[in-house]
């Protein structure tokens, strides 16, 4: 039989390609390979079983097929040589498959075993270069900017003492005396309030018993006195319900939610870098112009991968997808841990779906995801995108500015090494590759 240049047999090999990138091999091991083996697991069996007649790891060949049959031999070989038989299969045909192929089924006599094999996908983007995409214009609401001060305005808002009329909102400090007269002449008052220095806030929306006392307060101001009659209704489920109580109010300060003027002192308090409240509010449209620009391009790129993706021809293998779902899975799985959910079991109980099920649940966004990834895979592989020593610098300079300098250093260190620069290389191009397909839609390709 032949023997290839490092003693391993032949193998008799069928290809047939199937749909979706999968490669059939129907591979056929030579039987003086599987004699071999047969013979081997022969030994095996007669050094671990007493034959009867005997002695044990003496049985001759014939006889312990006889006793255990060649089914059982096979099944001592099987896994392991297939094993070997896909590594051979892969150098004799020059195979370099887009994942491990899985084994599709095995028959005994001859030896031969069926394998699919993934192969890389197949994408044909057509006319890439011509496709036009319209860019959406980035604009920031005058609104939002007003919400931003609104919103520093109250994180440096304080209780500050007014010499005002109070009002809804505020808090008043009083001293407050009410009592409901006795029901007969002689009888004894009940005392509904007897309060110093009793803080309380007016509240339109949710006021106090009973009804009329909030707004009772309004109006007042530090070191005036009132009087006041109020009453509790009928069905009120007060133990005053029906009676009315007489009021007297003192008030001994007011304290007002003060927030600080829009000027340029409030400019200054809100960071050394604004002079002026323009400064302040030039900051902040510039953020948020960022801010809508990153959304924007967001929702760009996913719009102009989408057209690209319906002029384009893509032909995968099944794993392509099952591969995006697991990194999914594993995405969540991450989530969790950061909420101490450790199991995936345990969640799946509580979402009271299986893993069958969540994976099914993904897949649909797996595929728009994984398809998003081998157009952007091949543009990169069609321009010939690539990433020098000093990009790679770059990059890892940026990635480990920080004020710890053992972590920046380690980081450093790792990014540098053969694993987290292939990462990290992988990370740059993908970006390059993004910025060449929006490049295009914009019609700027030939600038870069």
């Amino acid at each position: 039989k032949p023997i290839d240049a490092e003693g391993a047999m032949s193998l008799q090999i069928t290809k047939e390609e199937r749909e979706n990138r999968e490669l059939l091999l129907t591979i056929q091991v030579d039987q003086g390979r599987v004699d071999q083996e047969l013979r081997k697991a022969a030994r095996k069996v007669a050094s671990n079983y007493r034959i009867p007649g005997f002695r044990k790891g003496k049985a001759p060949y014939h006889v312990i097929v006889q006793q255990v049959g060649l089914p059982a031999l096979y099944n001592e070989f099987l896994e392991d040589l297939g094993q070997q038989v896909y590594l051979d299969a892969l150098k004799q045909e020059e195979l370099e498959p887009y994942a491990r192929g899985s084994l599709e089924d095995v028959s005994l006599e001859p030896l031969t075993y069926k394998l699919v094999m993934p192969m890389d996908p197949k994408i044909d983007l057509g006319n890439y270069r011509e496709l036009r995409v319209e860019e959406p214009e980035v604009t920031v609401n005058e609104d939002d900017v007003e919400a931003q001060l609104a919103q520093y305005r109250e994180q440096h808002a304080s209780w500050e003492e007014v010499d005002r009329a109070s009002q809804y909102g505020d808090r008043i400090n009083i001293d407050v005396h009410s009592v409901i007269p006795p029901a007969e002449e002689g009888g004894e008052e009940t005392v509904v309030f007897n309060e110093t220095d009793w803080e309380v806030t007016p509240d339109e929306e949710n006021p106090m018993e009973p009804a009329g006392f909030d707004e009772a307060l309004l109006g007042l101001t530090p070191g005036s006195e009132k009087e006041f009659d109020l009453s509790w209704p009928e069905d009120s489920q007060s133990v005053h319900a029906g009676k009315t109580a007489h009021f007297k109010v003192k008030v001994n300060g007011i304290e007002g939610y003060v927030q600080p003027e829009l000027n340029d002192e409030f400019a200054q308090l809100i960071g050394p870098d604004y002079e002026t409240i323009d400064d302040l509010k030039n900051s902040i449209r510039d953020s948020l112009r960022e801010q809508a620009k990153a959304q924007a391009d967001n929702e760009y790129l996913e719009q102009v991968l989408d057209k690209m993706l319906a002029q384009s021809t893509l032909n995968y293998p099944p794993v392509v997808i099952e591969d995006q779902i697991d990194s999914m899975l594993n995405d969540i799985q991450m989530q969790l841990r950061r909420f101490g959910i450790q199991d995936m079991d345990f969640y799946y109980r509580q979402t009271g779906q299986s893993e069958e099920q969540m994976r099914a649940g993904l897949r649909e966004d797996a595929v728009k995801q994984a398809e998003r990834n081998l157009i952007i895979s091949e543009v990169l592989r069609v321009e010939g995108l690539t990433v020098s020593d000093e990009a790679l610098e770059e990059r890892i300079t940026t990635m480990t500015q920080g004020d710890d300098t053992e972590t920046s250093d380690q980081l450093a260190e790792f990014l540098r090494s053969d694993s987290g620069r292939s990462i990290l290389e992988s990370q740059i191009l993908r970006d390059k590759a993004i910025e060449r397909i929006m490049a295009i839609a914009r019609g700027q390709a030939d600038a870069l």
